[in-house]
């Protein structure tokens, strides 16, 4: 009698652990995370569409580049401005600091950047504007106080690379920025996955995540072994 009573007992226990553990209070919990994550990633995935469609296409260009451009530029630079152009600068200044005063001088402020092996003192000093729409080259000639911007001419190809190249915060500009803001939503959107991660030791979806990360190991370090760097 005392050891039906004993295994009643220790049946009971186990019952209630399971019960606490996997009982309608615990599921409903886990049903309402899980559910709140598939919604935030819908929702997520729809806004971001646009994003990640002109990132599918941009990527199909760099990939099959040959294809696209025939070994020539995607879009030629064009002159559309020469002006007289006479600017101080100080003894130290930095080639992004010279930049940024030549656009603020010229009101064409914006995103940027400039090749830092550039001197004052040349014959050419070079500031590229990071347009998605026309991006532009504005060329300073010291020695003959002078400007001359050249603007690229806009195709469909040179739309989608330039989107695809646009990046970083802290650029001059609201536009410049809220681009990178919502950079950072589509790489949350894409790491997203890695939250539910209780379901995906359930699922498929677990072993096509671990066996694309092989791959990829595997690609780098064989491009490291042939090349010595990526």
């Amino acid at each position: 009698m005392g050891v039906f009573w004993l295994a009643g007992w220790v049946g009971g226990v186990r019952c209630a652990e399971f019960c606490t553990r996997y009982g309608p209070e615990s599921s409903m919990e886990k049903i309402a995370w899980s559910k709140l994550i598939r919604r935030t990633h819908m929702y997520l995935a729809l806004f971001l569409t646009p994003w990640m469609v002109v990132y599918a296409l941009s990527s199909f260009i760099f990939n099959h580049h040959a294809f696209f451009s025939g070994g020539k530029p995607l879009a030629q630079f064009e002159k559309v401005e020469e002006r007289e152009y006479k600017a101080v600068f100080s003894d130290d200044i930095e080639p992004r600091e010279a930049g940024l005063q030549i656009l603020r001088d010229l009101d064409r402020e914006g995103a940027f950047w400039v090749g830092q092996n550039q001197k004052l003192t040349a014959e050419r000093f070079t500031v590229n504007r990071n347009r998605a729409i026309g991006p532009e080259r504005i060329h300073y000639y010291p020695q003959e106080n002078k400007v001359i911007i050249e603007r690229q001419k806009t195709t469909t190809t040179s739309l989608l690379v330039g989107l695809h190249l646009k990046h970083g915060i802290g650029h001059p500009g609201i536009a410049a920025d809220l681009w990178g803001i919502i950079l950072d939503l589509v790489i949350v959107g894409m790491l997203r996955r890695l939250l539910n991660w209780p379901e995906l030791r359930r699922t498929w979806a677990g072993t096509d995540s671990l066996s694309g990360t092989i791959l990829l190991g595997t690609d780098v370090l064989c491009q490291w072994s042939i090349h010595g760097s990526l």
